[in-house]
């Protein structure tokens, strides 16, 4: 039966080829294994013999002998699937935890330019009030003092001046807010000199 003796020749071949190697190293390259095995075989004189040319040697399918192994084979299988699904879900976790570390590493340096800006505005914006309030109190001065020129020879006399300008112009204001608005007026004993004329049978003033 020449179909007969090719099939178990070659089944002979697969078997030869397989059992000298473990279980593990079967399943992850069992392809090397049965391309192994037939360029190892092409060449025998059995099919020489029978005037056959081996074209290929091709393993469609396996199964255990018993159910132990087959246990076994399906315990393998599960434990690989879900070491595979973990490692993909910790890739994954990982991966949006990195996301997540370069969106919060941007949105720092964002608020930190952020709040140099402002500082700077604020210290700009403090600069320009600076500079333009004493502008106006520099050119109001120089407008008081010339305006002496004719009359005031002497510069320290014309800044005395102004200076008691300005202090008659504040104690205005302060006048103004006291008698306009819902404002108190407290005065202590010894900034007030009090004169009563109190009749007596010395018939002369007392003095408190």
């Amino acid at each position: 039966d020449p179909e007969g003796d090719v099939w178990s020749k070659s089944r002979s071949t697969l078997i030869s080829a397989i059992s000298d190697v473990t279980l593990g190293t079967f399943m992850s390259s069992f392809n090397d294994i049965v391309s192994t095995a037939f360029d190892a075989s092409k060449n025998s004189t059995f099919w020489k013999d029978r005037g056959i040319t081996l074209i290929s040697i091709e393993l469609n399918n396996y199964k255990p002998v018993d159910q132990y192994t087959a246990d076994t084979l399906q315990s393998i299988i599960r434990q690989t699937v879900q070491r595979i699904n973990d490692l993909q879900k910790q890739r994954s976790k990982n991966d949006v935890d990195k996301e997540k570390l370069v969106a919060d590493i941007g949105l720092e340096k964002n608020m930190t330019v952020l709040i140099e800006q402002q500082a700077l505005n604020t210290r700009i914006v403090a600069e320009t009030a600076g500079a333009t309030e004493g502008g106006k109190s520099a050119r109001a001065v120089g407008s008081f003092m010339d305006g002496l020129n004719g009359t005031l020879s002497n510069s320290s006399e014309r800044l005395a001046l102004f200076r008691q300008h300005k202090l008659l112009v504040s104690a205005q204001t302060d006048a103004t807010h006291l008698t306009g608005g819902n404002a108190s007026l407290y005065m202590a004993p010894k900034d007030v000199e009090l004169r009563l004329q109190m009749p007596s049978m010395f018939a002369h003033s007392r003095e408190l």
